[in-house]
């Protein structure tokens, strides 16, 4: 097996795997590093494909698509790589369907509902940036609420602090398309976490500049990713061939694909979701803390639409694209309401007029269940009714139904499950013996876009090269990347990674000062009487008597 021996192997060639074997060469040209993808392209993701246009051919978005100015991982890649970006279209008119069947338009920030509806909105956006400020983002359940806050449903707190149903419906919609599920499946801690390493609510939902909407990619997000690909080389990046297993040694890590090929190396980075892991093989197993934190961790439902037309007529009209709905009238009898979540203009930097839209959660997955064709026909219908019949004039129409999306097991991110947090922080990004994590879910900043999963990259491809190279890092570059390193002073389990006493006693320490306190003053009076009831057991009383 020498022709295929690396010094690192990358599972996962979407944008987060690409870029640690990029950081990797970037830093160490000498490395051998090679990277292996079960899909037939790179790009994880993201997806762009040609749709006909106004102007001819052209190239849209079915995945991820925007970036802002804020993420500075993903802008200072975009340099590096010499690719430019262009700003969303915002001028003009929004339009909003909360709280009831009406549409109604608004040009503000925050959708034009009643006025209790509006303040309603206001104090809970108000209270959850209060909330998520206070959450440190290495150790969230240092927070006096942790555990109360992951006990807890984003709709169960939702129920709990808002009281109108245009306030409910607008962060419903909200959840739909940040996540893909229903408020009711994510941890409230995880929802407070998630808007902290975006830096706040506003730049994690706004279009404005400074926000994350606010720009999009020349020729495509999948841009990315092809160029990673093309300055590694042909030969470094294995297409249209799923890992089966992962076999960990004291000395190197073995893999096997499910055509037979086999490679070893000193290290593997696995960036994939978490839920496509469980369906390779590792060996010695997975540690029962990650393969717990797992099941806690399943991926959203998002399904993408893509129309484009001869003109903007919704430009002409003064309007801006943007609409935000919870759903409407039902627009067929077996669904309970019209698919659309969400929808902007999406018209390319070469002039292509074009409308994205989304389906999320339930609505993605109840339309997810009809034809083509009735879902077609339900989106144009729901369209229609902000934009009117023109949109049933489409050149070309363009679907991606996530959940369908081989080896990615759904989009747009893994979300965390009530009561799933415990283990969130000390065991998604940390190694478990040769094995480092990246993908977007590993990132301390921006997780979940794709700022965050070349932040993730990045950092585990320095983790690695610490470990191959222990003095090519400078201490700033340690310092940076300490959630993704192994602490060296710990105990190792049979996996590798951070003994179990260890990781139960980072959670120990993530309770308040009171319940430790009460814990070793607990165990001190337990000692103590147990001391005082054997001598009084064993030692007769004369012999105590003469010991004074």
């Amino acid at each position: 097996m020498e022709e295929n021996r690396f010094d690192v192997i990358v599972i996962g060639g979407g944008i987060s795997g690409l870029t640690a074997a990029y950081t990797i060469k970037k830093k160490r040209a000498d490395a051998k590093v090679i990277v292996i993808e079960g899909k037939d392209r790179v790009g994880g993701r993201t997806l762009t494909v040609p749709l006909v246009g106004a102007n001819g051919a052209d190239r849209w978005d079915l995945g991820g698509q925007w970036v802002g100015a804020c993420q500075t991982h993903v802008i200072q890649l975009l340099k590096e790589l010499g690719l430019e970006t262009y700003p969303q279209y915002t001028s003009g008119q929004k339009l909003q369907q909360l709280g009831g069947t009406k549409v109604t338009s608004y040009s503000s920030d925050i959708p034009s509902l009643s006025f209790w509806a509006l303040i309603d909105l206001y104090w809970h956006m108000a209270m959850t940036d209060r909330y998520q400020s206070q959450i440190n983002v290495a150790d969230p359940f240092s927070h006096p609420r942790a555990k109360e806050w992951d006990a807890m449903s984003i709709g169960a707190f939702l129920n709990k602090t808002l009281y109108t149903q245009g306030a409910h419906d607008a962060v419903e919609a909200a959840c739909r398309v940040v996540f893909g599920c229903e408020p009711s499946q994510v941890s409230l801690l995880f929802y407070l976490i998630y808007i902290r390493m975006a830096g706040g609510l506003e730049k994690l939902l706004e279009t404005k500049q400074g926000a994350a909407q606010e720009l999009r990619i020349k020729g495509g997000a999948q841009m990315i990713s092809l160029k990673l690909m093309e300055s590694l080389g042909k030969n470094a990046v294995k297409l249209a061939d799923p890992v089966a297993s992962v076999h960990q040694t004291d000395k190197a890590v073995e893999v096997t694909t499910e055509t037979g090929w086999k490679g070893s190396a000193s290290f593997v980075v696995v960036a994939t979701p978490p839920k496509a892991m469980e369906h390779v093989d590792f060996s010695p197993p997975l540690s029962s803390f990650r393969r717990d934190l797992m099941k806690c961790m399943p991926m959203g439902s998002l399904t993408k639409v893509i129309l484009t037309y001869e003109t903007a007529f919704w430009r002409d009209a003064g309007l801006s694209g943007e609409i935000v709905s919870n759903g409407g009238d039902s627009v067929l009898s077996n669904c309970p309401r019209g698919p659309l979540c969400l929808s902007y203009d999406a018209c390319t930097e070469n002039g292509s007029p074009a409308l994205v839209a989304f389906l999320g959660g339930n609505l993605a997955v109840t339309y997810g269940a009809i034809t083509a064709k009735e879902r077609q026909n339900a989106v144009l219908e729901h369209l229609s009714t902000f934009f009117g019949p023109q949109v049933c004039t489409f050149l070309d129409y363009a679907e991606k139904d996530w959940n369908l999306e081989h080896l990615s097991h759904g989009s747009p991110v893994s979300y965390l499950s009530p009561g799933g947090m415990g283990l969130y922080a000390i065991t998604v990004r940390r190694p478990e013996g040769r094995l480092h994590f990246a993908g977007t879910e590993t990132a301390t900043i921006w997780s979940g876009y794709m700022s965050g999963a070349i932040q993730a990259g990045e950092a585990s491809a320095m983790a690695v090269l610490h470990r191959l190279y222990p003095n090519c890092l400078s201490q700033t570059e340690l310092e940076e990347i300490r959630p993704f390193i192994a602490d060296t002073n710990e105990g190792k389990n049979e996996n590798g990674g951070g003994s179990v006493f260890s990781l139960l006693k980072k959670d120990v320490e993530g309770c308040s000062d009171f319940y430790w306190w009460f814990l070793t003053t607990t165990l001190g009076l337990g000692l103590l009487a147990g001391s005082v009831y054997l001598v009084q057991k064993v030692v007769n009383k004369d012999n105590i008597e003469s010991w004074w």
